[in-house]
């Protein structure tokens, strides 16, 4: 379960939270830490909803470190006081993985989505934890909700990008069978795909072209960004456009260009690609 009801998570359909007792988690964790697991994600759509059961998973984690195996926790960063924060900078470097979930920095598309978040104390938290420089943070947006139009996503990408996340994460809705927001999609006037994973084509506020548009950014932000292997080119050519999404979006447009046949390149072909898209 989730303590929030965001109408496009599926969470949201169950009420309340039901937990497994500590002393079994910890077992559990403790055969897979002894089993030499390279990584174990907690699925938990908000893993620190109960702040003492977190905490005393994650120093139990700290304590039973293996020196190889590493954790991925879904986390609701405005829920992180200051006394998480000081436990969170005693980890170990490269131990926790954080996946925070943004969504969106327009209020007005929160509200629409019953999604209670403070995005100024969520972007002072991903600042605090980036100068501890220990966990890796990985920050999610989502396209295609109601009231959201190209602009405003643009705006959010941009605001998010300047917190230089780890990764970033460009999603698009996905309007799940029993989730509100299938019952509101008509409402939104949310067009999407009838096979899985049910994703959105368009809405009363962004269409079908501008989803395509998005599309493009996200393929190159996950290539050219999430990948690790062009960070000093990238920050170089942010300074050559009016914004980041800006030069992913021609970055994006080029890249389409060079994959007219649907073709995978490799990865000194995206390096060939991307030198091109400097020289043109």
């Amino acid at each position: 379960g989730c303590p929030f009801n965001c109408q496009y998570c599926l969470s949201s359909a169950i009420k309340g939270l039901r937990y497994f007792s500590i002393d079994r988690v910890k077992k559990d964790l403790k055969a897979l830490i002894d089993a030499r697991v390279s990584q174990i994600k907690f699925i938990d759509r908000t893993f620190n909803a109960n702040k003492k059961f977190a905490k005393e998973i994650m120093n139990f984690l700290m304590e039973n470190d293996n020196d190889y195996t590493t954790y991925h926790f879904e986390v609701t960063a405005h829920l992180l006081d200051d006394d998480m924060l000081e436990f969170l900078s005693n980890c170990k470097e490269g131990l926790f993985q954080f996946e925070i979930g943004v969504q969106t920095t327009n209020q007005k598309v929160l509200d629409a989505v019953g999604r209670r978040d403070d995005f100024t104390k969520l972007s002072k938290v991903v600042k605090k934890i980036a100068s501890y420089r220990n966990i890796h943070q990985h920050l999610d947006l989502i396209a295609g909700l109601p009231y959201e139009d190209y602009e405003s996503f643009k705006h959010s990408f941009n605001v998010v990008y300047a917190m230089k996340p780890d990764q970033l994460q460009l999603g698009f809705l996905k309007v799940l069978h029993g989730s509100e927001m299938e019952m509101r999609a008509s409402e939104f006037g949310i067009v999407y795909s009838d096979k899985p994973p049910y994703e959105v084509l368009k809405t009363k506020w962004i269409g079908f072209d501008e989803i395509l548009k998005l599309k493009a950014v996200e393929s190159v932000v996950e290539i050219y960004y999430n990948s690790f292997q062009f960070s000093n080119t990238i920050k170089y050519l942010e300074s050559c456009f009016e914004s980041a999404f800006d030069m992913f979006f021609e970055l994006g447009m080029f890249y389409n260009e060079k994959s007219s046949n649907g073709e995978k390149h490799s990865r000194v072909a995206r390096y060939e690609i991307l030198l091109e898209f400097i020289n043109k």
